[in-house]
């Protein structure tokens, strides 16, 4: 390790891991790009617990912030979220974590609750009947297409939205109240669209962050000050952005361990994949 690495590691000691899960399910998709976003109740139960016998505590978004920003110490910390909105969070994850008493983040895409999603990486599932190798190519064609990312499956396939997904796979505004009331949950962004910002005009993003926030705000009765890049597509004028419209912290889904005095309010969280 070299001299510098050294001096940064001694003035920024780990604080511990955000993770970043989506989707917690018994059975998972056969699919690698969409079984990578999902994990089991045991998978998950499991990986509590052997990091609570390493030494690691679990903790809310607000104080591993206060550890990332040397306002306290402590030993390891953790800070599970999820991304996107889905109901299988609700009903096999939230268990787990009611009963272990684990402080979660959830960042919701407001279109999800609302049923108007394009949940298009599941469309494109249910098209692929089976085909992993038709699925796998189509899911790389879309993103080597650089253009948002929904309308280049369906212009890929020749498809159109399936309203039926969206209603069928998401939380329920009762679901999220449920999960809030219960003091675990601390609500952040994802955008009103899951539209991947560095894609969207300055009007379109200046809207997915603003709106998403009135939103959640509106519907839960909370403060909402954290947002989580759809994609973990970012640049350095939609960090800007998403300053200006009023959040104190912003992730991505791609990273390691989380640093003291990372800078920013900008944080690289942990992608939890289950082998």
């Amino acid at each position: 390790m070299s001299l510098k690495r050294k001096t940064y590691n001694l003035f920024h000691p780990k604080v511990g891991e955000i993770w970043c899960l989506h989707r917690v399910l018994p059975e998972r998709s056969p699919f690698n790009s969409n079984r990578e976003l999902e994990v089991t109740p045991d998978y998950l139960e499991s990986l509590i617990g052997e990091k609570q016998e390493q030494g690691f505590r679990f903790v809310d978004l607000a104080t591993f912030m206060d550890a990332a920003h040397g306002v306290k110490r402590g030993r390891q910390l953790i800070n599970i979220s999820f991304d996107d909105g889905f109901t299988d969070v609700f009903h096999h994850a939230y268990p787990v974590l009611k009963q272990h008493q684990i402080p979660f983040t959830l960042y919701v895409t407001t279109d999800m609750p609302d049923g108007k999603a394009d949940l298009w990486w599941y469309q494109l599932e249910h098209m692929a009947k089976g085909n992993g190798e038709w699925f796998e190519e189509t899911i790389k064609r879309i993103y080597d297409r650089r253009e948002p990312v929904a309308a280049a499956m369906h212009e890929i396939t020749s498809s159109t939205l399936d309203p039926t997904l969206c209603p069928e796979l998401s939380l329920t505004w009762g679901e999220i109240r449920e999960m809030v009331s219960g003091g675990l949950c601390t609500i952040g962004s994802h955008g009103v669209s899951h539209s991947a910002l560095t894609l969207c005009s300055e009007e379109q993003v200046r809207f997915e962050l603003s709106d998403s926030k009135r939103r959640l705000e509106e519907m839960l009765g909370v403060e909402v000050r954290h947002f989580s890049y759809p994609h973990s597509f970012y640049s350095d004028t939609t960090n800007r952005l998403v300053r200006e419209a009023g959040y104190a912290t912003a992730v991505i889904g791609y990273g390691g361990a989380t640093r003291r005095r990372h800078g920013n309010n900008f944080f690289y969280r942990k992608f939890i994949v289950q082998p």
